[in-house]
């Protein structure tokens, strides 16, 4: 790339926005960050950082330290009476891929990101600023207020219900259903604390998961240990509270966990005083897209990012941490091309295979955490106890947690290699009775 700077106009100050920004600002580009919202919001629940991402953020100058957090010991698989299926354990990140594993609350590391962004003399990050309208060959856009702003490049991180992937895509591509219904829930740590049965969620930062017919729970402890943050997700027909649409995210107050606790009500002991715990909580149905055809617009002068081009369920916990590495590669191909428009391909094309075998990942593990008892949960379980490429639990496979992990997206690769998908339950064992991605 020429050694000038470029002026680059992001479009969304998300995660994903943000490490776009510290990304391309520490190689000395000037960075523009423009964000719809007034404010940044101090809500939201759990978010996951594995090394290989946090590798990223800290060469970018995001300093962990800076905020609460816990450092993962691993992921733990129990089913949903108590059964314990399997540890892997995650000791050995720091040794192994150069980085530690946090679990940390999203306002926490948006705050960081933003904190770590304001002290760079290259980045500016311009709120209450709606894009309105592109005009991708110049390239340029107008904000709500009557503002052109011109760059040399556009990133459009404006998320899965981007104003543009359409026109950039080249055909109309909505986001599809999933068939899960995503519960996103925080509470105090003291009340586990004081029980002796509960205290080891605190105390042991595991990535906990409880698996059942047509749901599972995820929880780990954030904030040092203050707070306890978990994730439901069940089926639409298994869901007990009133359905909503796809385009609606919703709080729901203390009063309504009635529906948790009726449905939960056969599970383990653990998870039946998670949710009798459940105050406010976030929901929303979760939703996704087949690949993309194009994230570059056809002038080679904008390309999108992140969700707008990539989303994928939160099964594997790599939704923020792909984000990261789209960021970091972004970057390495403005230095290792010599224009823009072959810079955006090949960020392109060396971030599709990547986020479209973790992308497939997310719907094996759907398929295989929901079965029902039988002999699909059987298999499952058999094949959980090998450390193969059949094992259904994607860490289960140290070759594809090695591949996860040890990835260093800030490299141009000459290939892109996938490991192979695990197999999947039958149609006829599927709670989804849907197609095979």
């Amino acid at each position: 790339m020429p050694s000038r700077s470029l002026n680059v106009l992001i479009v969304g100050a998300g995660i994903g926005g943000l490490q776009a920004a510290l990304a391309l600002a520490t190689d000395g580009h000037q960075i523009t960050v423009f964000e719809s919202a007034k404010a940044f919001e101090n809500g939201g629940a759990g978010i996951r950082v594995p090394p290989s991402s946090s590798k990223l953020s800290r060469a970018w100058g995001v300093d962990f330290s800076q905020v609460k957090k816990e450092v993962s010991r691993g992921n733990r698989f129990i089913d949903w009476k108590g059964k314990h299926l399997l540890d892997v354990p995650l000791d050995d990140v720091q040794d192994c891929y150069g980085s530690p594993y946090y679990f940390i609350h999203r306002a926490d590391l948006v705050d960081l990101l933003v904190k770590t962004a304001e002290q760079k003399p290259n980045i500016t990050i311009r709120l209450n600023s709606r894009v309105v309208s592109y005009n991708f060959e110049e390239p340029s856009f107008e904000l709500g207020s009557g503002e052109l702003v011109s760059g040399d490049v556009i990133i459009v991180a404006d998320g899965i219900k981007s104003s543009v992937r359409d026109i950039i895509n080249g055909r109309p591509l909505a986001p599809q259903d999933t068939g899960d219904v995503a519960y996103r829930i925080l509470v105090p740590a003291q009340p586990l604390l004081d029980d002796p049965e509960m205290a080891h969620l605190i105390k042991s930062p595991w990535a906990v998961h409880w698996m059942g017919p047509e749901g599972h729970a995820v929880g780990y402890p954030l904030q040092e240990g203050e707070m306890y943050n978990i994730i439901i997700d069940v089926t639409h027909a298994s869901d007990l509270d009133d359905p909503i649409s796809n385009d609606e995210q919703i709080w729901k107050s203390a009063r309504s966990n009635a529906e948790l606790v009726e449905r939960f009500k056969d599970w383990y002991p653990e998870v039946r005083r998670l949710c009798a715990m459940t105050g406010d909580y976030l929901k929303w149905k979760l939703a996704d897209f087949d690949q993309l055809d194009n994230w570059v617009h056809p002038s080679g002068k904008a390309a999108l990012f992140g969700d707008a081009c990539r989303p994928m369920m939160p099964y594997m916990a790599q939704g923020a941490a792909q984000a990261t590495e789209d960021a970091a590669t972004l970057a390495a191909a403005l230095r290792h091309c010599d224009t823009i428009p072959e810079a955006l391909k090949t960020y392109e094309a060396q971030r599709k295979p990547r986020t479209t075998y973790i992308a497939r990942n997310t719907r094996v593990l759907q398929d295989w955490l929901h079965v029902y008892d039988g002999p699909a949960r059987d298999r499952r379980d058999e094949m959980m106890r090998s450390d193969n490429e059949n094992n259904p639990i994607f860490w289960g496979c140290s070759e594809r947690k090695d591949w996860l992990f040890g990835h260093d997206a800030s490299q141009i690769h000459e290939e892109i290699r996938v490991p192979n998908l695990p197999p999947r339950p039958s149609k006829e064992a599927s709670v989804y009775r849907m197609a095979n991605l």
